[in-house]
């Protein structure tokens, strides 16, 4: 019988960081992966969490290399972004060795892609849940409560006010889709222009504006509820309201090679991620709405700590449950293999229904 193991690919990363330091907070014992091998050496003698563990260096364009890394592997969970780049070569080797694949990422085309290949994992008797993290833990299970509670939702509004700074990691995932706002229409993902689209959230009294967005909810709520209509939506700081004339103006540059290459640039000259003391003070609010055929409206709204800590704790917890058995084959996403409760497990995220109802931790 296979050993219960855990490997944490981008080990190195900003985020796959703090996921080790989780699981070994937990308890684990993480094998933690990585492309560069000098990396991995030099976070063991750097960072307390990662000494005395096992590292395993592999790129992920090696099919034979990477399927030999996971072949006593019984759950990956896969941090190195973009994973547009990097999901389906670390799936094809899940699916040879009957690995479990968890990964933190939150676009769109990735949750589509391993959703259409569900049937195959479901085949090879292992689970695939892509978006392990932050936003699409709290968001998807705020998003399957009330679409339970409230039967026959043509239209999902999904609001995010997020009180944080951005990884590197995250930051080049925004760039490499840039200008790519998406909603669903009728079950379609159909593009819109930057700015196209405003709605107002109770992020906390009063109403605020709201710009549409992208977030990878497009995807995962319409496989958890079969909403056909979602639509998701960005606080309209002026961050983002700037960033969305930028855009109007620009964006077919900036989706460029060039104009690509020109941002990454700019991203390597900034900070890695948030530091410690920022994201100590740092939450997030989502919101989501479900309006009915007849026009009906009803809504709730979670917030949530740190998102690049809660991004750990909810990956190592899942993983966590993978680990122990407590999995559900084929494509999933978080509230379709563990229910919507799962997000009352975790400290420090309130829950409130916007009818007066209300739940807390």
């Amino acid at each position: 019988m296979r050993e219960s193991k855990l490997l944490v690919y981008g080990a190195t990363g900003y985020t796959g960081r703090l996921v080790v330091a989780e699981a070994v907070r937990c308890g684990m014992q993480p094998v933690r992966g990585g492309r560069d091998p000098e990396k991995l050496a030099a976070l063991a003698s750097a960072t307390a969490a990662a000494r005395g563990l096992e590292t395993r260096a592999f790129g992920l364009d090696d099919p034979a290399g990477l399927v030999a890394a996971l072949e006593d592997v019984s759950v990956v969970l896969h941090c190195a972004g973009p994973f547009s780049r990097t999901a389906l070569p670390m799936y094809d080797a899940c699916l040879k060795t009957g690995t479990h694949y968890l990964d933190i990422t939150g676009e769109i085309d990735v949750f589509e892609a391993l959703a259409a290949r569900g049937a195959e994992a479901a085949e090879a008797g292992i689970m695939v849940m892509p978006g392990v993290g932050f936003d699409v833990v709290p968001s998807d299970c705020l998003i399957a409560d009330l679409a339970r509670r409230h039967p026959g939702g043509r239209y999902l509004r999904l609001g995010l006010a997020a009180r944080s700074g951005a990884s590197r990691g995250t930051m080049r995932t925004i760039v490499e889709g840039i200008g790519h706002f998406r909603i669903r229409r009728d079950g379609i993902i159909t593009s819109v222009r930057p700015g196209q689209l405003r709605h107002a959230f109770d992020f906390g009294p009063p109403p605020q504006a709201a710009i549409v967005g992208v977030l990878g909810d497009v995807s995962t709520a319409f496989h958890s509820t079969g909403i056909p209509n979602i639509e998701t939506y960005l606080q309209a700081t002026r961050t983002f309201v700037r960033l969305t004339r930028i855009l109007r103006g620009f964006g077919p540059f900036l989706a460029a090679r060039t104009g690509q290459a020109l941002l990454n640039r700019l991203l390597d000259r900034g900070p890695e991620g948030p530091s410690e003391s920022e994201r100590r003070t740092a939450h997030a609010i989502l919101v989501a709405e479900i309006e009915g055929a007849d026009g009906k409206r009803v809504a709730a709204r979670v917030r949530t700590p740190d998102p690049y800590g809660f991004t750990a704790t909810a990956a190592v917890a899942i993983a966590a449950r993978a680990l122990a058995g407590d999995v559900r084959v084929g494509y999933q996403t978080p509230s379709s293999a563990y229910g919507a409760d799962l997000l009352r497990e975790f400290d420090e995220v309130t829950w409130e229904v916007l009818d007066g109802q209300a739940t807390a931790r």
